[in-house]
């Protein structure tokens, strides 16, 4: 079989590179007798040459061993190409594929794809066939098609139906732990990636294959905001990892600007940085490894390589940060892109890239990402747009369990409440109460009575216990034997002072009788104190007076809004918020 005499892994996972291969496979151009022996040799020689200069196998830069392997390929697509065999243009296509993994690649990627998914009837070899499916699943998670990447993954099994191989099994596992990951359940990601991993340990790839679950273990701890917990281990993975060392020199400087580490990060960044970044190769790394810079520069407030970083991913912007073949995403590009043209003063370019990711993407820890990052940038030009943006991102942040961004959404959220838009908030921060209203705005000290208040403004029209409120007061007091009075005591005064009036009448009438039984009657009911709880009365005037205190407070600050609660809240046995609109408060505390 053909493919079997090619070393396509040593692209994506073998480690193994030196002189003594890349000289073999000179040998076998120079001894090929036929146009498949020469179609075979020069793939594989391209294949071979791929990590030479990372890992010291020729003098030559990076730059010019990917030229040789350029030239390797296109010589031996036209050699296949002039044969007509299927298989033999497959395995020139795939070179073309594996031998110039990196950029501008990807942006071309389909043309190749589309040929060889014409020719995959017709090509005998399985190996190939299987493989020109791998490619199409890596293709959709580049386009951040999901629904694409599920149906490749079915066409894989199909293909390789039949054949006994962990490696294939392995793919399809770790390309389902980054749907995983990329649909918000990363705990199923990390669990499928080492389940994947333990499977195959004693096959060749396997050291290269356990950086896979090192890489989604960090993006997992990333989305929780834990970086500073995997710091040693991306050290350590650096140190043992010579042949992609630049990549997790990117990667430990990310992680260190993440975690507030900024002395470090910026020094290693300077390092990256130097002569336009060429010290991260141009290899199948170079994007991932390209956004990680991108949002380092954020992180450190570097406008000037923003710049020059922007100008780079620009033209990959439609695309995913993939690692490998699907294994794990680094989200899209264009989220980068929207960043850096944020920090730039691009805003209207801005805007367009987190529209389109958030219109092309499916939903998702990274789209809820970009709703968030999307809220940031426009929370002054469009409060009421990153309003909408930051409560949606919240809420979805929730439900995926990240609970640490989505705190970051609804700090966002509660500044541009404060701000004065989307409607009233209370917000408690370092002892002091904010209160923003359309009536006014006032800052007041914590207090119970404040704590009583925000506790009606957050349920509008609801009356609520005193018993409910104070936490003072024993909640097991039975409620029901309470009668409280049904008149105040102002009403009691007047009762009384139309009972002496009606005693005084020189003339009785039935309407007058029945007034002074009405009245009677009333006043009889307000006058069981001994049928109500000493304690739970105690409550209700601890509760009065605290929150009558709190609105006064609030009037100091904001005359308007001290109007607004003293028209509106309601004190006595059962308190209440009765605004005339019916909103409610959004309270944090």
């Amino acid at each position: 079989m053909l493919a079997n005499r090619l070393p396509w892994e040593i692209v994506e996972t073998l480690p193994f590179t030196d002189r003594a291969l890349i000289d073999s496979w000179d040998r076998r151009v120079e001894a090929a007798a036929s146009v498949e022996e020469r179609v075979i040799g020069l793939v594989g020689r391209a294949l071979a040459r791929y990590w030479a200069p990372a890992v010291g196998a020729t003098a030559e830069s990076w730059e010019v061993t990917a030229q040789r392997r350029h030239d390797d390929i296109d010589l031996a697509l036209g050699l296949a190409r002039d044969g007509g065999d299927a298989d033999l243009i497959a395995t020139a296509s795939l070179g073309r594929l594996y031998a110039t993994w990196g950029p501008p690649e990807p942006i071309g990627r389909r043309v190749v794809l589309d040929e060889l998914e014409r020719l995959r009837p017709s090509v005998a070899d399985q190996e190939l066939r299987i493989r020109i499916v791998e490619w199409q699943v890596l293709d959709r998670f580049d386009a951040g098609d999901l629904a694409g990447v599920r149906r490749w993954i079915d066409a894989f099994l199909a293909e390789a139906a039949g054949v006994d191989s962990k490696l294939f099994a392995r793919r399809e596992v770790l390309w389902r732990a980054n749907l995983e990951m990329l649909e918000g359940d990363l705990d199923e990601a990390v669990r499928l990636n080492e389940e994947a991993i333990a499977s195959t340990a004693d096959l060749a790839g396997s050291p290269f294959s356990f950086q896979n679950v090192a890489i989604t273990m960090a993006i997992a701890t990333f989305f929780r905001k834990g970086l500073a917990d995997v710091l040693d281990a991306i050290r350590s993975i650096r140190a043992s990892s010579p042949r992609v060392e630049a990549n997790w020199d990117v990667g430990l400087a990310f992680a260190l600007s993440e975690v507030g580490e900024l002395v470090e990060a910026r020094a290693r960044f300077d390092e990256l940085a130097r002569d336009r970044f060429a010290a991260v190769p141009r290899d199948l790394n170079w994007l991932v490894s390209m956004q990680l810079l991108g949002l380092i520069a954020l992180n450190l407030d570097d406008r000037e390589r923003a710049v020059h970083l922007l100008d780079e991913l620009r033209p990959y912007a439609m695309l995913d940060g993939t690692h490998g073949s699907g294994y794990a995403s680094y989200g899209p590009v264009g989220r980068v892109v929207g960043l850096l043209a944020a920090s730039v003063g691009a805003d209207d370019e801005a805007a367009s890239w987190f529209d389109f990711v958030l219109t092309s993407r499916d939903p998702g820890p990274w789209t809820s990402l970009t709703r968030l990052d999307r809220a940031t940038s426009r929370a002054h030009a469009d409060p009421a747009g990153a309003l909408a943006d930051a409560d949606r991102a919240e809420e979805e942040l929730r439900r995926f369990g990240l609970d640490a961004r989505a705190d970051a959404a609804r700090a966002l959220a509660v500044r541009i409440r404060l701000d004065g838009h989307g409607g009233p908030v209370a917000r408690l921060s370092g002892g002091t109460w904010t209160l923003t209203h359309p009536s006014g705005r006032a800052d007041v000290r914590d207090g119970v009575g404040v704590r009583y208040l925000c506790r009606l403004l957050r349920h509008p029209g609801e009356r609520v216990d005193v018993v409910d409120l104070d936490e003072r007061i024993d909640p097991s007091l039975p409620r029901e034997s309470v009668v409280e009075p049904s008149i105040d005591r102002g009403a009691q005064a007047a009762y009384r002072r139309r009972l002496v009036e009606l005693e005084g009448m020189p003339v009785r009438t039935r309407q007058l009788d029945a007034e002074r039984e009405f009245l009677l009657k009333e006043l009889a009911g307000a006058a069981h104190p001994a049928a109500a709880s000493r304690e739970i009365e105690k409550a209700r005037v601890r509760v009065t007076a605290a929150v009558r205190r709190a609105v006064a407070a609030i009037s100091d600050a904001s005359p308007g809004l001290g109007e607004h609660l003293a028209t509106s809240v309601e004190t006595g046995r059962r308190c209440s918020y009765q605004p005339r609109d019916g909103i409610a408060w959004r309270v944090e505390s």
